[in-house]
């Protein structure tokens, strides 16, 4: 659903323009966007990223069922710090035993059913590696399934629970997102002013670990621009002629749709298509809500949900364009019909999300499929009423803004609900990953694979 929507919110203050139901009063009209202008291409200078991290030791255990050969081990990339393992019973999980884990065990199913169904030997991740082979989850994966199982002793007995953390900190952070259902249409209004884009004919992606292993799970987006490989257009140098326009809406709550990923589109004749993530521009995702405080719109510890659209409802249409080409960062769309509603949009691993059962990550740590712990206290937005968040969840996501070991997005759902819930949540959040009993990701067991 996200594979730019990083999309949260980079700005260390909460996901900005979590967005519900349209019925936001009409939004001015935003100014035209100039017909891009070629800029000039840029001298491509190689990547020389300095050598990976050594891990830290750990105690060793009991090795991976299946063990990795010397020839299958992936370099990782330059940047990652390494990841530290400890052993944890599930009673020592912060009020597991009040915890909903039924979520999770669907959510896990679902992603089963596209892990399982890769040759056995692979690697779950060719760099969360921790996370071992396909085949050492073919059990787990059976069992999941099996009715007979109550949730609760299906996860204590067949997972071990492993403590995450850094050679620094155990504390990350974590946020929310939702799937909004948004009114649209299908030609431009006063109202619907703001275009829904389908990906881009001369937008491409390159995958730098085809040229340097160091850099794998990293890409670059780019065009062609007189024969060279440029950056792609910023969100301030598209406009409706660049891209192919799907539908219309209003402006905030476009932006919330490309922070979130994907949603619900609803016409004026009650049709609902699904806006399903396609692609993204390449560029780094800017906080329109820290935008919005600098320019002393807003107050630090008062970037709301509510209080960031109310702006927009008042803003003139420089003010609003200026603060919307804030984030350079633009996703592209493909429109798909909602044969069950009930069914959540497709993650990054393209299994359906699960509500309050999926979460997104960084994948250059945690491979999708990865059932994980997440103990979330200490809100950063003071108008939180979530204080604390106990959830079993599964990796099925990822996301631009998605960055860090300890780093996760919580899907909510979808709807107005699942939106309020999603946008008070920015968080001190602990990890925990579940693994099939018998592995063990220490860096100790991995030297010897």
């Amino acid at each position: 659903m996200r594979r730019s929507l990083g999309l949260l919110a980079a700005s260390g203050l909460m996901p900005v323009f979590l967005t519900a139901c349209a019925t936001v009063a009409p939004v001015p009209v935003p100014a035209p966007v100039a017909q891009p202008i070629p800029a000039p291409a840029p001298v491509v200078k190689p990547v020389v990223p300095p050598p990976p991290v050594a891990a830290a030791p750990a105690t060793p255990l009991r090795p991976a069922t299946s063990p990795i050969t010397p020839s299958a081990a992936p370099v990782p990339p330059a940047d990652i710090v390494p990841l530290l393992f400890s052993q944890v019973a599930f009673d020592g999980l912060p009020d597991w035993a009040e915890t909903d884990v039924g979520a999770a065990r669907r959510a896990l199913v679902r992603s089963c059913a596209i892990s399982q169904a890769r040759p056995k030997e692979q690697l779950l991740s060719p760099i969360a590696s921790y996370s071992g082979r396909v085949g050492d989850w073919a059990e787990v994966c059976a069992l999941a399934q099996d009715p007979s199982l109550e949730d609760r002793s299906f996860w204590e007995s067949q997972f071990q629970a492993w403590r995450v953390s850094t050679e620094t900190t155990d504390i990350g952070r974590l946020t929310g997102y939702y799937e909004p259902i948004m009114a649209a249409s299908r030609v431009k209004t006063p109202v619907f002013s703001e275009p829904i884009q389908a990906r881009p004919a001369d937008l491409f992606e390159i995958d730098l670990g085809q040229f340097d292993p160091t850099l794998r799970n990293r890409s670059i987006v780019a065009r062609m621009d007189r024969g060279k490989v440029v950056p792609y257009w910023s969100r301030a140098q598209i406009n409706e002629n660049t891209a192919p326009v799907l539908a219309w809406g209003e402006p905030a709550e476009v932006l919330s749709l490309q922070v979130q990923g994907s949603g619900r589109l609803q016409f004026e004749d009650g049709t609902q298509v699904r806006a399903a993530f396609a692609a993204h521009n390449g560029h780094r995702f800017g906080s329109n809500a820290q935008e919005l405080i600098r320019r002393g719109a807003l107050p630090v510890n008062g970037a709301s949900m509510d209080a960031i659209k109310t702006w927009f409802k008042t803003a003139s249409p420089k003010e609003a364009r200026e603060v919307l080409n804030a984030n350079p960062r633009t996703v592209f769309f493909r429109l798909e019909s909602i044969k069950d509603p009930s069914v959540g949009p497709r993650g990054g691993q393209q299994a359906p999300l699960e509500a309050n059962g999926s979460l997104a990550v960084d994948t250059s740590y945690h491979a999708y499929g990865v059932p994980i712990f997440l103990a979330a206290d200490a809100p950063r937005v003071a108008l939180s009423s979530d204080v604390s968040l106990r959830r079993l969840v599964v990796a099925q996501d990822t996301g631009g803004a998605i960055r860090g070991p300890i780093r996760g997005d919580l899907y909510w759902g979808t709807g107005p609900e699942a939106g309020l819930r999603a946008g008070r949540i920015n968080h001190d959040v602990r990890f925990w990953v579940l693994l099939p009993k018998g592995m063990n990701p220490t860096p100790a067991a991995s030297a010897g694979r």
